[in-house]
C-alpha cells in the first residue's frame, strides 16, 4: 500500500515534466557528430588550400637585347635633327647634332677623311682641302697636325741633305780618279826604283874591284835613294788620298743617318698628331653627336625642336631594337627573405601599363639570382617569360618599349596546415 503510494505522488515540476515527456531536437542529439565532421572538413580544406609565400619587388620586363637609351653628353642647343619620331635607324646613324663652336658639317667631312685613311695612305691626305674647314674647338689640333704633315712634305721635296750628298759624292769620285792616275805613277816609280837599284848594285861591284872612283859611286846612290824617295812620296799621297776617301765615306754615312733619323721623326710626329686629330674627333662625335649603335626603332623621351637647350644626363632617344621576340624581366630584390629565391620559381609580374584587374597577369621563372648584392644592398634576378606576355586572362599584351611593374616571386607554396604545424614548431623552438 505505502508502495503504490509513492508512486502516484508527482515528484517532477512542470517544466521538467515538459521536457520529459518531448523527444530532444536533432541539434542536440547529433551536435557533437556535426561538430566532429565540421573539424574534418577544416582540416581537409587546411591540406587542400595552399597559402604562398611571396618576395614582392619592381621590375622591369624587355628584351633579350634591351633598348638603347641615348643622353645628353654636354650642355648645349639642339643644332640639327634628321630623323622623326618612330621612324627606323641603321646602326652608326647619325641622329641629332648639338650646337658647338664648330661647323658640324666640315667635322664630319673631316671625320669621314681621317677615317678613310690607313697610316700608309696619309700622304695622300687633301690638305688644300681641308684648310678651309671652320672646326672650331678642333682647329688646334688639326693646325698641328697640318704643320707637320706640310713640314714633312716638305722635308721630302727639298731633300735638305741632297747637296752635302752630292758633294761628297764628287769629291769621292774625284778621290777615286787620283788614286788611279797615283798608282801608274806607283808603278812606273816602281820601275825606276828597280832599275836605279840595280844600277847601283852594279856601281857598287864595280866600286870594290877598283875599276870606277868613289863620285860615281856616290852619283849612282843619289840616284836610288832619290827614286826611292819619289815611290814612298806616292806611297803617302796614296795613303792620304784613301784616308780622305775613308773621311769622306763617314760624312756620307752621317748624312744618310741623319737624312733617315729626320725623316722618321716627321713621319712619326705628323702620325701622332693624325691620331691625336682622330681622337678629338671621336671625342667631339661623343659629346655632340647622338648616334644609334644598333639598328631599331627610334623614340624620342618628350618633345624636341632645334634651338632647344638639353642639359648633360638628360634623356634624348630610346632605340627599341628590330628582334624583340625574345622578352626578359630584372628584378632588384632587396636582402630580406633573397635566399628563399632559386632558379625555377614562379614569378607573378603585375604591369603599371596594363590594370592587372583587367588583362590579368604574367607568369614567369626565376632565372638566376646574383651571388652578391650591389652598393644599395640589393639582389638582382633574371626572369624569364616561357607564354611571352600572354596574361591569366588568355590576352596577349603588345611590346613596343619597356614596361614596368611589380613582381612576387613565389618561394614557399605551403598547405594551411604545414603552416599551422610550421608556427608550433617556430614557437617549441624558441622556447627550446
Amino acid at each position: 500500500m505505502e508502495k503504490d503510494i509513492l508512486d502516484n505522488i508527482e515528484l517532477r515540476s512542470e517544466s521538467v515534466q515538459d521536457i520529459l515527456t518531448q523527444p530532444p531536437h536533432w541539434m542536440i542529439r547529433w551536435g557533437n557528430t556535426i561538430i566532429f565532421i565540421i573539424l574534418l572538413l577544416i582540416l581537409a580544406m587546411s591540406y587542400v588550400i595552399k597559402y604562398p609565400e611571396f618576395v614582392p619587388a619592381p621590375i622591369i620586363v624587355t628584351s633579350q637585347n634591351p633598348p638603347e637609351k641615348l643622353e645628353a653628353r654636354t650642355n648645349s642647343k639642339i643644332e640639327k635633327i634628321f630623323i622623326k619620331n618612330h621612324q627606323e635607324v641603321k646602326k652608326n646613324q647619325i641622329l641629332m647634332v648639338m650646337q658647338s663652336t664648330a661647323n658640324y658639317k666640315d667635322v664630319l667631312e673631316l671625320k669621314k677623311l681621317v677615317d678613310s685613311l690607313t697610316p700608309d695612305q696619309l700622304r695622300t691626305f687633301p690638305i688644300q682641302q681641308t684648310a678651309r674647314f671652320k672646326l672650331g674647338e678642333l682647329q688646334g689640333d688639326y693646325n698641328n697636325f697640318a704643320k707637320a704633315f706640310q713640314d714633312e712634305e716638305l722635308f721630302t721635296r727639298l731633300q735638305p741633305y741632297a747637296p752635302e750628298n752630292l758633294a761628297t759624292n764628287q769629291s769621292l769620285s774625284e778621290y777615286r780618279g787620283r788614286i788611279a792616275t797615283l798608282k801608274l805613277q806607283k808603278n812606273l816609280e816602281m820601275e825606276k826604283y828597280e832599275l836605279t837599284r840595280k844600277n847601283y848594285q852594279r856601281t857598287r861591284d864595280l866600286y870594290n874591284q877598283g875599276v870606277i872612283s868613289a863620285f860615281e859611286l856616290e852619283s849612282e846612290k843619289v840616284k836610288y835613294l832619290q827614286a826611292q824617295q819619289s815611290l814612298e812620296n806616292i806611297k803617302i799621297s796614296l795613303s792620304q788620298i784613301e784616308e780622305s776617301i775613308s773621311n769622306l765615306n763617314k760624312t756620307k754615312s752621317g748624312t744618310a743617318i741623319n737624312s733617315e733619323k729626320d725623316k722618321i721623326t716627321y713621319s712619326s710626329q705628323t702620325l701622332q698628331l693624325f691620331e691625336q686629330l682622330r681622337k678629338s674627333l671621336k671625342q667631339w662625335e661623343q659629346n655632340y653627336l647622338v648616334v644609334s649603335s644598333i639598328d631599331g626603332l627610334a623614340s624620342f623621351q618628350q618633345f624636341f625642336g632645334e634651338n632647344q637647350f638639353v642639359k648633360t644626363g638628360d634623356a634624348i632617344l630610346s632605340i627599341l631594337p628590330k628582334n624583340k621576340e625574345t622578352l626578359v624581366g630584372r628584378m632588384s630584390v632587396p636582402a630580406t627573405n633573397s635566399g628563399k629565391i632559386t632558379p625555377g620559381e614562379k614569378v607573378l609580374i603585375k604591369l603599371d601599363n596594363y590594370r592587372f584587374q583587367e588583362y590579368g597577369i604574367v607568369e614567369g621563372k626565376v632565372q638566376n639570382i646574383s651571388l652578391s648584392p650591389d652598393k644599395d644592398g640589393n639582389y638582382y634576378v633574371d626572369i624569364i617569360l616561357p607564354k611571352g606576355l600572354k596574361t591569366s586572362y588568355n590576352k596577349t599584351l603588345p611590346f613596343d618599349k619597356e614596361l614596368k611593374g611589380n613582381a612576387e616571386i613565389v618561394t614557399q607554396d605551403l598547405r594551411l596546415i604545414d603552416r599551422f604545424f610550421y608556427q608550433i614548431r617556430k614557437l617549441l623552438g624558441y622556447q627550446s
